[in-house]
């Protein structure tokens, strides 16, 4: 057990991982993590394949200290290197801007499952950043970055307006396909569904008074959709003040199954939050910011009452900053 405690701190460090980062993935408390890195605790083969088929790790090196550390990627990764790739990586915001990606690789036809291939990830992985449990990794930056073409400096730093380049090989990335060449008027709603909850509407002041000409895209049911304009920054770096969103309404039997980044209307407010972890049918959801200071909210079903969810679809402007 010592080598395998000895490699998975070895491991941590490739992946520039702390120890609760890794706990979380597991699902088990710090301390208890901590034990099996210092000899006091074992490994549980659940645990232990876990870890290989999240983070692709080859499981003879980590039971055996047999080469190479990882199974799908041929580079040699350890945090020397990665520091010397990323030397000011910041992985929540990094992580938050791959989200934006993802989603924007998703409307244009490419799966979370696919992204995950193609970067060397597991699905699994994909799917706890998403769900907001770990954060993505610098050298799964660097795959993505090749792989789907991405502005380096965008993903990185923040920089830059386009998500993806416009030149180098783009052959992984696929066109955004118009039905028709389409445009449709969607109705824009005239108040700012404000993420920093510092302004509240009454549900009889939301009019639809104005629209939005934007063109189509496959996958989306405009007969439900409505254009929310961002005011504030509590979902920065995913969404901006003055960003306008298209949103689809979710069915109300849906609402419980519902994650992901939303606009809801309860009580006399309207905000764009993120649900993580949804626990509607245990009668409360938690509504979180992307920004680490602008909090989170609890809405219980027997205090406040939930109006309206709408779904996040895609950014339809972003303003220049």
């Amino acid at each position: 057990m010592n080598g395998i405690s000895n490699r998975l701190r070895q491991l941590r460090a490739a992946l520039s991982l702390t120890q609760k980062e890794l706990a979380n993935i597991l699902m088990i408390k710090q301390g208890s993590y901590s034990t099996i890195e210092t000899g006091k605790g074992e490994l549980t083969d659940r645990n232990f394949k876990l870890i290989c088929d999240t983070y692709s790790v080859n499981p003879k090196w980590l039971e055996f200290g047999e080469e190479p550390m990882f199974t799908t990627l041929k580079e040699s990764i350890t945090e020397q290197s990665t520091n010397v790739l990323f030397p000011k990586y910041n992985k929540s915001e990094v992580t938050q801007r791959f989200l934006i990606a993802l989603e924007q690789l998703k409307t244009q036809g490419t799966s979370y499952s696919e992204v995950a291939n193609k970067i060397g990830a597991s699905t699994s992985l994909v799917s706890e950043i998403r769900r907001g449990k770990t954060f993505l990794l610098p050298h799964f930056a660097q795959k993505f970055i090749e792989i789907f073409n991405i502005n380096k400096e965008w993903l990185l730093e923040g920089k830059g307006d386009n998500t993806f380049t416009l030149s180098g090989n783009v052959s992984n990335v696929h066109p955004v396909e118009v039905e028709n060449s389409d445009w449709i008027e969607v109705p824009f709603v005239p108040l700012h569904a404000r993420a920093s909850f510092a302004e509240t509407y009454f549900d009889s002041n939301v009019n639809e008074v104005e629209t939005i000409k934007i063109r189509k895209r496959p996958g989306i049911k405009y007969e439900k959709a409505k254009i929310f304009e961002v005011d504030g920054d509590s979902m920065e770096p995913t969404l901006v003040s003055g960003e306008q969103v298209l949103c689809e309404i979710i069915d109300p039997a849906n609402w419980k199954f519902t994650t992901g980044v939303v606009v809801v209307a309860f009580g006399n407010m309207v905000v764009i939050k993120r649900i993580k972890d949804n626990e509607l049918a245990n009668g409360k959801l938690v509504l979180w910011s992307d920004n680490e200071l602008g909090g989170k909210i609890t809405l219980s079903n027997e205090t406040e009452e939930i109006r309206r969810i709408y779904k996040v679809k895609y950014s339809i402007y972003k303003p220049i900053r």
